[in-house]
């Protein structure tokens, strides 16, 4: 093939912006309206550049839609239906299959919309997809315009998990794609080198290295263009990270052509060097990156490492990469795609706290301070050998009087950047006045400081250039994938990010679900006023969920508004950290798909290293695989980046409660009573460690909190509900108990405080009093199960109720059905609380061999309850006089 020179990354992408513009303005012709469907990188649909409802924005229709896409001269109407209606006959496939063509044409309003009668196809006229755009650049040998069409995977996360035949016939088309657009980027980087634009081969290769990690031949690709363009030690910081990956994925080492132009490069780069062969013979394996890496450093230096890090190879890679700056490798197209290396271990980072800038400007211009800083703490938390304090702990230095060792001392960390902002909102320009100062917190001394005059429409750039002074004040080199994130533009409308700056900061100053309402209004309207900001779909998206989650609005229409916040942020920016933290969110919340939550919460995580609620919200994850050791890990990790979190610090306490770890339990209880004393989650979960642990019931109730009007919400709690410790109580606090108001618990659950009523009464003896508590709590309970037949909570809460009753059939069904939603197998932490909630079950029916069964089980495993607490509670004395039941609570802790 004769190459086309002067084809780049950036001519295609203004060859794709140029036909989106046309396609943007060119009229439908015929009374046809245009749909647009979006199959890389997720599923979506569009008509006439809105997102459509009912029917289109359902799944099956969806996949519908997908299936043509990929058969455009069309698919037989048999074959559709086995691969979405796979277990129906035929005859009620065909009838799913015209309601869904119906559905479609009527809910886009086009009639016109799919053509053919035994052969179904989309009608070119009526519907685009991106995947026949694909298809059509490749064929007319138009490349860089087929892999700018290439948006990410084909269908990326999304699948019909009652479909295994439509399953398998994604994962065929999302690998032939994938390799089409790869072949394109390899011809397209030859082409460029043929030509002598190595810099353009070299962004090509990375493309390709970003969309196939695992390929030697993009590996190798870049490394040879690198060299060509002079950049010799960029090559061998991408040999590097690529051993690394092939390393952390597969386990194996890299082609041998890639090391030996590693061994070429280091050669060339230290001719005196001891030869890399002579370290390979020394620990007698395969050769590596990390010795020719040493080789090509000066002696004294390669000495000085080979001494500081004989404890494994692993410190050895580590120093070295610090040595020669590789803290990043190859990125994608026009952002960082998340494909490099693992953040930085936070022990080994230059830790800073960006706090607060002072607002020198109106009083009601407080919450733009504190965004603009957040802002700027935010790009520098995109650099990895960078630590940056979470925002939700630098935030409770404001106005501070301490001196910057006592807040290093406090936070953690080597250096403090402190400022002001003013801004002049009545002035013609809106002029922002920034003054930065970078500290050094052992001695006190001014590292950097700087001066920005600027007007709003600046401000963006005025971040990016503080937070790069910044890295280089502290001696930190950036590599692109940081410099692109640093230079990220989120809106060019003004006015919605300062509505999505006053979202953020609502969230960010409390945790509170009302916040959370709140923010959601304000992102509602940045949305509204730029219908391309990314970012605040993202968080918009997290909102619908946060709330949906927390029992404020659990209709279906809340996920499908989650769902299409996020399809929408995902679209416009599919490699925002954001987006695929809110996706990962989306998978652990809505779906219950954790490794998916995973695979995308890494993803973010690689552009956003410093933030601790991706760390955190992974050692939940971890945690319900029951991988402690990861969750473990993880959570150290969230803790030392927002160390003065009070969420952080519950969840920390719910964790080691899970593991039975009660002293260290109690020492993160403490510490978030010492960051908000009045915290009932926290007085509960120390109380509640104690017993467990102890045994002490007078101790325990003695640190029990008051209840004299607010309840406990559960966050950083091992308990289901506040009816797991109505037992516990004293009689003042069960008074008190009783004379709370569902108003005190939040929307969802008044059921839990009815059912701790009707056990208080209970355990009072008051018969009817109970029985009036669980039928009120039955009624509630009986019609939220049939709303959403899947919530295993409210299923479990049922269990109780009825057993409360008396209805022992019904009672032990809805327990059994909770546990059979969420096993243990499924979720390790409220698996085991659902186990208990059965054993709670059997002793209200008075069946007591079943009640320890169960306990057996709880107990067997890291989870809910303990010995102790068995031992002192009076909700089991019906099992006291059992054998079984006193050899098992026996047992220590």
């Amino acid at each position: 093939m004769v190459p086309r020179c002067g084809s780049s990354p950036i001519v295609g992408l203004r060859a794709m912006l140029g036909r989106r513009r046309e396609n943007a303005v060119k009229p439908a012709s015929d009374g046809v309206r245009m749909v647009e469907l979006r199959t890389f990188g997720g599923l979506s649909i569009e008509a006439n550049g809105a997102p459509p409802t009912g029917a289109a924005a359902q799944r099956k229709t969806l996949a519908l839609l997908a299936l043509l896409a990929r058969h455009p001269r069309g698919l037989s109407r048999d074959k559709v239906i086995a691969y979405l209606w796979p277990e129906t006959d035929a005859a009620h496939g065909r009838s799913l299959l015209r309601q869904a063509c119906y559905a479609l044409r009527r809910d886009l309003d086009e009639d016109k919309l799919l053509l053919g009668s035994t052969e179904l196809r989309l009608n070119p006229a009526a519907v685009t997809s991106d995947v026949q755009a694909f298809d059509d650049a490749l064929q007319r040998g138009e490349l860089a315009r087929a892999v700018d069409r290439y948006g990410g995977s084909f269908l990326d996360g999304f699948y019909l998990s009652e479909a295994s035949e439509f399953e398998r016939w994604v994962s065929a088309e999302r690998a032939q794609l994938a390799k089409q657009c790869s072949d394109a980027l390899g011809t397209l980087a030859k082409q460029a080198a043929a030509c002598g634009d190595h810099r353009a081969a070299a962004d090509w290769w990375r493309r390709l290295t970003a969309l196939d990690p695992l390929s030697s031949q993009g590996a190798l690709g870049l490394m040879t263009a690198l060299v060509a363009a002079g950049e010799s030690a960029e090559a061998i910081k991408h040999a590097r990270a690529h051993e690394a990956f092939l390393e952390q994925e597969t386990g194996t080492a890299p082609d041998a052509a890639v090391l030996t132009l590693v061994k070429q490069l280091c050669r060339e780069a230290e001719p005196h060097a001891s030869r890399p062969g002579a370290a390979a013979q020394q620990h007698k394996g395969r050769q590596s990156t990390t010795d020719f890496l040493l080789a090509a450093l000066p002696p004294a230096l390669r000495l000085e490492l080979r001494r500081v890090t004989r404890l494994s190879t692993a410190a050895a890679v580590a120093a070295i990469v610090l040595a020669v700056g590789a803290v990043g490798y190859g990125v994608a197209g026009r952002h960082a795609t998340g494909s490099g290396p693992e953040p930085v271990p936070v022990a080994n980072r230059k830790m800073l706290a960006v706090l607060p800038f002072e607002n020198l400007g109106s009083p009601d211009n407080e919450y733009f301070a504190d965004g603009l800083t957040e802002a700027v703490a935010t790009r520098l938390g995109s650099v990895r050998s960078l630590g940056i304090i979470a925002w939700q702990s630098a935030s409770q230095y404001k106005g501070t009087k301490k001196s910057p060792q006592e807040i290093g001392q406090e936070l953690g960390v080597q250096y403090i950047l402190e400022g002001s902002v003013r801004w002049e909102k009545g002035s013609p320009a809106s002029r922002v006045r920034v003054s930065p100062t970078l500290i050094r917190v052992s001695d006190g001394a001014q590292v950097w400081a700087g001066q920005y005059d600027t007007v709003l429409a600046g401000v963006f750039a005025m971040q990016t250039h503080l937070a790069t002074r910044v890295a280089g004040a502290l001696d930190i080199a950036l590599v692109d994938a940081e410099r692109r994130v640093l230079e990220a533009r989120p809106t060019a409308n003004l006015q919605a990010y300062d509505l999505y700056l006053r979202g953020r900061e609502l969230v960010d100053r409390e945790f509170d679900l009302a916040n959370v309402r709140a923010a959601t209004r304000l992102y509602q309207r940045a949305v509204a006023l730029d219908s391309s900001f990314a970012l605040a779909y993202a968080w918009l998206s997290v909102a619908y969920v946060w709330m949906h989650d927390g029992y404020m609005d659990r209709s279906p229409e809340q996920l499908t508004r989650a769902k299409a916040a996020l399809d929408r942020a995902l679209r416009l920016d599919p490699d925002l950290p954001e987006s695929h933290g809110a996706l990962g969110f989306y998978y652990y919340h809505v779906i219950g798909d954790y490794d998916r939550a995973l695979k995308e919460f890494t993803r973010a995580r690689r552009s956003r290293p410093n933030g601790p609620y991706l760390a955190g919200t992974m050692s939940e994850i971890y945690a319900h695989q029951g991988r402690w050791n990861e969750a473990q890990d993880y959570g150290r990790e969230a803790v030392l980046l927002d160390p003065r979190n009070v969420l952080g610090a519950l969840g920390t306490g719910s964790f080691y409660s899970t593991l039975r770890q009660f002293t260290t339990a109690s020492y993160y209880y403490d510490r978030a009573l010492a960051l908000r004393p009045q915290s009932v989650d926290a007085q509960l979960g120390k109380a509640l460690a104690y017993l467990s642990q102890s045994g002490d019931l007078p101790g325990a109730q003695h640190l029990l909190p008051d209840f004299s009007g607010e309840a406990p919400n559960g966050v950083g709690l091992n308990i289901m509900g506040l009816f797991e410790v109505a037992t516990l109580l004293d009689a003042g606090r069960q008074a008190r108990l009783l004379e709370l108001r569902p108003a005190a618990l939040g929307d969802g659950d008044t059921a839990s405080l009815a059912v701790a009523k009707g056990l208080v009464y209970r355990s009072r003896g008051a018969a009817s009093l109970a029985r009036v508590q669980f039928d009120s709590a039955r009624i509630i309970l009986a019609s939220k199960v049939r709303q959403e037949p899947g919530d295993d909570y409210r299923h479990a809460l049922l269990g109780l109720t009825l057993a409360g009753l008396g209805r022992p059939v019904d009672a032990i069904r809805e327990g059994e059905r909770a546990m059979q939603l969420v096993p243990v197998s499924k979720d390790a932490g409220w698996g085991a609380l659902l186990t208990a909630n059965l054993a709670r079950i059997y002793v209200l029916l008075d069946e007591r061999e079943k009640a320890i069964e169960q306990l057996e089980t709880v107990l067997s495993r890291p989870g809910a309850l303990s010995a102790a607490w068995l031992r002192a509670d009076p909700f089991w004395d019906p099992l006291r006089g059992n054998s079984r039941f006193q050899r098992l609570v026996a047992v220590r802790n």
